[in-house]
């Protein structure tokens, strides 16, 4: 049985990626790396996605998102588009000329529009800058989890599954997106 793949929603109620407040933004001589990977453990039980937009040429990470399913294409839609509008880091704002993207099909859908707004699509194996990223974040949300996470009164059993999700996003909103040193002591 072959694997069901979303269509990309757009226009005004599709959610970030509407073409034609892309297509304002500047475009600048740049390389995004992105994609979407399975985090491990942390809430017993639940099955949760990271993706990361990062920059080529600094590893910055410009967006960031943690989903409760498999990733889609709006997924990613919404990701890149976040990137562009509104990038973590000041410096990034704008459309790249390239995207470095791991090979899955789910991703194809949205090729063509981005060939629209002239973004190249590379697809690739190897995504260095996007999978030191993901380490150092994983090794900081542990970091965080095991120094902060004691102080908590309740017991995550009594926080809830969706208290829990909230703290990690939280967790994720903290992490340097610059990735200078960071220190948890």
């Amino acid at each position: 049985m072959a694997a069901e793949h979303r269509k990309l929603k757009l226009g005004k109620g599709a959610g970030a990626f509407v073409k034609r407040r892309l297509l304002w933004l500047p475009q600048q001589d740049v390389a995004r790396e992105v994609d979407f990977c399975p985090l491990p453990d942390i809430l017993q039980g639940h099955d949760l996605w990271l993706g990361m937009v990062v920059s080529y040429r600094d590893g910055s990470i410009l967006a960031q998102e943690i989903v409760e399913q498999p990733p889609d294409v709006n997924d990613l839609g919404t990701l890149l588009a976040n990137s562009m509008k509104s990038p973590l880091t000041d410096d990034h704002h704008g459309c790249p000329r390239t995207v470095y993207l791991r090979d899955n099909p789910e991703w194809q859908g949205l090729f063509p529009h981005l060939k629209q707004l002239k973004i190249e699509v590379v697809v690739t194996e190897a995504l260095p800058h996007w999978d030191q990223a993901v380490e150092e974040f994983i090794r900081y949300m542990q970091d965080w989890r095991s120094v902060y996470g004691k102080e908590k009164t309740l017991s995550e059993s009594q926080l809830g599954y969706r208290d829990e999700l909230f703290d990690l996003q939280i967790t994720a909103i903290l992490f340097p997106s610059n990735r200078r040193k960071w220190s948890m002591k």
